[in-house]
C-alpha cells in the first residue's frame, strides 16, 4: 500500500492535471514496431498480458548512451514481467551504429529502428531519451525524458501489480496533416530541413555529419540569393528546439531565407526526412531532388541549375 501511496504522490507532481486514464486508440495499438531480429510486433500484442516499456534513443544521443546501462539494468529486472523494447530514431543512424551500441553495452531487449518516423510521430516524440511505460490495460503511466526515480517506482510497481489508470492518452490523438505551403502553385519549392544544435552537438560524436551542417545552411543563404525564382522554406527540427533557440540559429548564420520550426512534425514525416541536413526540390507537390551532403557548392549548383 506504502509504494501505491507514493506513486500516487509522484503522479500528482509530475502530472498535476492528469484525470482518469483511457485505453489507447486501435490506430496507436496496431502500429507495426519493425524490429532488428526481422519480427513485427505491437502494443496489441501484449494488452492484457504485461506491460510495456518503450524507449526511444539514438547513437549520438550523449544522455541516451550514458542512460544504457540503466535501459539494460531494467531488461534484467523486470524483463520477465515488462515488455521492454528500444526504439532506434533512425534519424542520422544505421543498422551498424545501432548494433555497435548494443554490443558495447550488452544491450538484450527487442531492438527496432524508426525508418519511416511513423513510430516517433504517432507517439508525439519531441526529443531523446523518450520514455513511455505502458500498463497491461495500454494505458500510458509514464512519459519523460530521464532514467529517474520517478520511472523506477512505476516499473517496479507495474511489474508486480495489477494495471493501474493514471493518464490520459488523449494527448496523442493524432493530428491531420496540415502542409500549410502552397507546393502546387506552379513554383519550385526548396525545403531546407536542419536543426538548430545539428552542428555543435554533433561535433565531437559526429564530426562530418557536424561539418555537413554547417556548410549546408551556409550555402543554401547563397544558394536562396543566386535562385530567388526558387521559393526557399527553412524547416528547423522540433527536437529541443524553442523560439530563442531559433532566434540564436539565425543570427549566428545570418540567415535570408524564413525559418520555422516544424513544431507538429508534420512536414519532416511527411517527407521522410531521416538525415540532418537535407534539401528537398518540390513542384506541384512532387519531389524533383533530394539532397543529402552540402560539402561540394559547386555541385549543388549544379544539382539546382537542372532542376529549374
Amino acid at each position: 500500500m506504502q509504494i501505491l501511496k507514493n506513486l500516487s504522490i509522484i503522479v500528482a507532481f509530475v502530472f498535476p492535471f492528469s484525470v482518469s486514464a483511457t485505453t489507447l486508440p486501435d490506430k496507436l495499438l496496431n502500429i507495426p514496431i519493425h524490429l532488428i531480429s526481422g519480427e513485427n510486433t505491437s502494443l496489441i500484442d501484449f494488452k492484457s498480458k504485461k506491460p510495456v516499456y518503450l524507449k526511444f534513443w539514438a547513437t549520438w544521443c550523449r544522455s541516451c548512451i550514458k542512460e544504457m546501462p540503466h535501459f539494460e539494468h531494467v531488461q534484467n529486472e523486470h524483463g520477465e514481467d515488462i515488455q521492454v523494447i528500444g526504439i532506434n530514431l533512425g534519424v542520422n543512424d544505421d543498422i551498424n551504429t545501432v548494433k555497435k551500441v548494443i554490443e558495447d553495452f550488452g544491450l538484450s531487449m527487442p531492438m527496432a529502428i524508426d525508418k519511416s518516423g511513423d513510430l516517433a510521430q504517432a507517439f508525439k516524440m519531441i526529443g531523446t531519451p523518450y520514455h513511455l511505460l505502458f500498463d497491461k490495460n495500454m494505458n500510458l503511466i509514464h512519459r519523460g525524458h530521464k532514467a529517474n526515480e520517478s520511472l523506477d517506482n512505476k516499473l517496479a510497481l507495474v511489474s508486480k501489480t495489477n494495471p493501474v489508470d493514471l493518464l490520459d492518452i488523449g494527448v496523442l490523438s493524432n493530428n491531420e496533416l496540415d502542409l500549410n505551403l502552397p507546393l502546387n502553385d506552379g513554383k519550385t519549392h526548396a525545403l531546407f530541413f536542419t536543426a538548430t544544435w545539428c552542428d555543435w552537438y554533433l561535433k565531437d560524436s559526429r564530426p562530418s555529419v557536424s561539418k555537413n551542417c554547417s556548410m549546408a545552411q551556409i550555402n543554401v543563404n547563397e544558394l536562396s540569393k543566386t535562385y530567388p525564382d526558387f521559393a526557399w522554406h527553412g524547416i528547423i527540427s522540433r527536437l529541443w528546439t524553442g523560439d530563442k533557440d531559433l532566434i540564436a540559429y539565425k543570427n549566428k548564420y545570418q540567415t535570408v531565407h524564413g525559418l520555422t520550426i516544424d513544431k507538429n512534425n508534420q512536414l519532416f514525416h511527411h517527407y521522410s526526412v531521416k538525415d540532418l541536413p537535407t534539401l528537398i526540390l518540390v513542384k506541384n507537390n512532387e519531389v524533383i531532388v533530394k539532397i543529402t551532403s552540402f560539402i561540394d557548392r559547386d555541385s549543388l549548383v549544379k544539382i539546382l541549375a537542372e532542376s529549374k
